[in-house]
């Protein structure tokens, strides 16, 4: 138990087939929560496995909640399946936050639940190359040894720089890698691109990226509306205690984030929820903190969206 209110899906950080598992624990969430939850496909990996979105709410504000663009960052695909967990029990429990109830909550917004954007690289960082089909097995670029570094999808394109964006990311890293190609082409992958259809069929008014280290919160893309995003970042650094990044104009783009703000004029944040852990998968050690800090985010985010995006 993380805390007496939700079931943590923790256990499945160290699964034997990771991707399998996330999606079996999707499916049976949404099928045991048909009044509340709906379940679909989005798209498909590189390598076929499905990638789904969890649907909550009715409401006209719209918000994206996702994570694993980066391979060694799974452990947000556990945080965003114990955050819906979490507001299941809060709905069924009728609970508020910030004096808003989850039931009334739920009649204002619509959240998508995105958990695992990047199956593929997932499953090669926590479970190895048991999993890669043949037409990669012999990729020269998926050296064994950098399994336990790897971001990238099982290509070696970094899906956080797959976007096109004003400012795009640099060209120094020009063919498949564990990090930082950004493709041949924006939009090349199968992740990414599913993605793209999924925010061009919703147009969200808000979105949170998920990413694992460094305990900061990014909010900045040169948007118009800066002040109204900086409101909303600084609800969620109080919420969270992770500091906001100050970073205007940007350095770099071609992140999922970048993209949706330079595109729709919400705000878009990316959060990172460990403290620096380096090139390395998220140890399991750290989850507690992180469930604890990150399980009302959702919930104040959307708020905060709701009365301050028209």
């Amino acid at each position: 138990m993380i805390n007496r209110c939700v079931n943590s899906y923790i256990n499945l950080y160290q699964s034997r087939h990771f991707s399998k598992n996330i999606n079996k624990a999707i499916y049976n969430l949404c099928k045991h929560n048909k009044e509340l939850l709906s379940l679909d496909k989005i798209g498909k990996s590189v390598q076929g496995t499905p990638i789904l979105s969890i649907t909550m709410g009715e409401g006209r504000t719209k918000i994206l909640i996702q994570g694993t663009h980066h391979a060694r960052e799974a452990i947000t695909a556990i945080l965003i399946l114990d955050q819906v967990n979490y507001l299941l029990k809060l709905y069924k429990m009728d609970k508020s936050i910030n004096y808003m109830s989850i039931n009334k909550l739920l009649k204002y917004v619509t959240f998508v639940f995105v958990p695992l954007v990047n199956p593929d690289g997932a499953d090669l960082v926590l479970n190895g190359g048991k999993f890669i089909s043949p037409k990669y097995k012999y990729e020269p670029y998926l050296k064994e040894e950098l399994f336990p570094r790897w971001k990238a999808n099982i290509r070696g394109v970094d899906l956080n720089r797959n976007y096109p964006t004003k400012y795009p990311d640099d060209d120094s890293v020009t063919s498949p890698q564990y990090q930082l190609y950004k493709g041949p082409y924006y939009f090349s992958e199968t992740e990414t691109y599913a993605l793209k259809c999924l925010t061009e069929k919703y147009l969200f008014d808000g979105t949170i990226s998920y990413h694992s280290s460094g305990e900061v919160i990014f909010y900045q893309y040169n948007q118009l509306d800066m002040q109204r995003d900086l409101e909303i970042a600084s609800e969620i650094s109080k919420e969270t205690g992770y500091e906001l990044e100050e970073e205007n104009p940007p350095v770099t783009g071609s992140g999922y984030k970048d993209w949706f703000i330079e595109n729709y004029e919400k705000p878009a944040l990316t959060i990172e929820i460990s403290s620096y852990v380096g090139e390395q998968k998220v140890p399991v050690e750290n989850y507690r903190e992180i469930f604890e800090r990150n399980k009302n985010v959702p919930i104040v985010f959307a708020q905060e969206v709701f009365y301050r995006v028209i």
